[in-house]
This record gives C-alpha cells, structure tokens and sequence, in this order.
C-alpha cells in the first residue's frame, strides 16, 4: 500500500528531468503574458498605471514568499526540508519543484483568492507581478548554481550569498535580493 508520504516524495521527487526541470523556463513567460493581456484586457476599464502598479506589487510580495518559503517551510516544514536536503546535498543536479506543483500553488493561493475578493483583473495584474518574481527566483537560482559570474561583481557577490547558505543552513534565505535576510536579521 502506498502512504502518502511515499505518494508525496515522488511527486516531489528531487531526481528531475532536464526537460522537467527546464519546463518553468517555458511555462512562465507564457503565463506572465496572459496574466497582462487578462490585466490590460481592453474591454475593462482598467488604467495602465494601476495595472503597472499591481505587477510590481505582486513582484514584491514575491520577494516576501521567497524569504519565508525559503526560510521556514524548506528548511524547518519536515515534507519540504527533506526535498530542500536533496539540493543542500547535490547543488549542481536538477532539483527542483514540478511546474504542475508550483503553477497550482499560485493558481489556487494565489489568483482564485485574490480574484475571489477583488476581480479578475486585480487578480491576474498581481499574479503576473508574482510569477515574473518567481520565474526570476527560478532563473536567477539556476545561474548561481551553472552559470559562471563573467566578471560582474553584482553576480560575484550573489553566488558568493548563496554559497555561504549551502555552507551554512542559517544565513542568506533570499535568493533574488538580500533585502529580508538585512531587515528580519
């Protein structure tokens, strides 16, 4: 009999595909562009300086969820710190969520709330400002760990974070910017 358990360390299995893996690369963008023709739709009355307004706040609540997924689910929320070992423990392989898991994710705690509570519109607006957030995580995550620096000290000093978090489990939770791991200490 399978437990669930077993049924979620394979949906979560860290042994991806490359085209797994790759697939976010793929999957995002398209996403981000349907959120902003659903957001600039011209039939609403939406206004472009509000919609810019709501990708950008969606971009920094990214920011935000980063931090505390990175900080306390995957590294203290037993399920996901097992799957979060795997990278620890092999940074250079592919590891990472399945699309099918993270698109999910922001569809259900994500757009169907907000658009519950403040439109469709609103919704997608803010969901194209997180999904640009993560597929920058995602993107930017990829390069610190199989991408060179090609002398940019912007990208020196990032690797150079994230190597200190693989060294120690402790420090450097934000992947794309350093602004939470300064302010939470």
């Amino acid at each position: 009999m399978v437990t669930l358990k077993d049924a979620f360390r394979e949906l979560f299995n860290p042994a991806m595909t490359r085209s797994m893996f790759f697939l976010d690369f793929y999957v995002y963008p398209a996403l981000i562009i349907l959120c902003l023709f659903l957001a600039f739709n011209p039939y609403q009355d939406s206004e472009v300086p509000e919609v810019l307004g709501l990708v950008l706040l969606g971009y920094m609540a990214w920011t935000v969820i980063e931090y505390v997924v990175h900080r306390f689910i995957l590294h203290h929320v037993a399920a996901f710190r097992e799957m979060h070992k795997a990278h620890h423990d092999a940074s250079c392989e592919l590891v990472g969520t399945p699309t099918i898991i993270s698109v999910s994710a922001f569809y259900f705690l994500g757009y169907l709330p907000i658009a519950e509570i403040s439109g469709g519109t609103t919704a997608a607006a803010l969901l194209a400002g997180l999904l640009t957030g993560y597929l920058s995580y995602v993107v930017v995550h990829y390069a610190l760990h199989h991408v060179g620096s090609h002398g940019y000290r912007f990208v020196k000093r990032l690797k150079r974070r994230h190597a200190l978090h693989h060294q120690s489990e402790s420090i450097n939770f934000g992947v794309t910017t350093a602004i939470w791991d300064r302010a939470l200490g």
